[in-house]
């Protein structure tokens, strides 16, 4: 049983990151994309830090400089803490990350009418490229043994014209596993962090924002 002590050190510590995190909401509203409004974004923020590993760095100033810096970029990028936007605990600090559904979220948003397809290639896949900025030539036996990961690529249909491919090998992807300080999140997630690292790079390419884009 938790002694009366440690009741009220627990309290008192979810009440100083809800203070936090009160006090800094005047600054995300700042930089909110309009779609997003403050109000709900300050709920997904109070949730992300009531997560344990997050709340465990908020006992000291670094970590507390990480997390709001973590939650005022996602604030900036109009992504949603815990949902396509993470905070990701590395020793006494956290380190946000964009998932692979938020890295496509703001190329939709400068084109809502375009479709984000990212794919991951295996050895007993037939596959070929076509052209720079053309759809490669890809079947597999969608539902059966279809080997270890080879490779993936990306690429954004605008409605019939096509950006450039983004390709990437298993090699290049171990790269980036390789140098990344979320090991961990790569070894449990494989292929989302191959999708996340094929569609961050297609973005560099291509037409993104934080502003939803409305046309007509």
């Amino acid at each position: 049983m938790m002694s009366s002590e440690t009741v009220t050190q627990a309290v008192e510590k979810t009440g100083g990151i809800v203070a936090q995190i009160d006090r800094q909401a005047v600054e995300w509203a700042k930089v909110l994309p309009a779609h997003l409004g403050p109000e709900k974004y300050h709920r997904w923020a109070l949730t992300a830090v009531r997560d344990p590993s997050v709340a465990a760095v908020m006992g000291t100033d670094e970590g507390r400089l990480s997390v709001m810096a973590a939650l005022m970029d996602c604030a900036s990028l109009g992504l949603e803490p815990g949902r396509t936007y993470h905070l990701v605990k590395f020793g006494n600090t956290v380190t946000g990350i964009i998932d692979y559904k938020g890295e496509i979220q703001l190329i939709n948003n400068a084109n809502p009418a375009a479709s984000v397809v990212a794919m991951l290639v295996r050895e007993k896949d037939t596959f070929g490229l076509r052209g720079a900025n053309i759809p490669p030539m890809h079947d597999a036996d969608w539902f059966g043994d279809r080997g270890e990961i080879t490779g993936g690529y990306a690429y954004v249909d605008f409605g019939g014209r096509y950006s450039l491919v983004a390709r990437m090998s298993e090699a290049v992807f171990l790269k980036h596993r390789d140098k990344a300080r979320t090991k961990n999140i790569w070894d449990e997630w494989p292929e989302d962090m191959r999708l996340k690292t094929l569609v961050h790079a297609l973005r560099k390419w291509v037409p993104w924002s934080a502003e939803v884009t409305r046309h007509g």
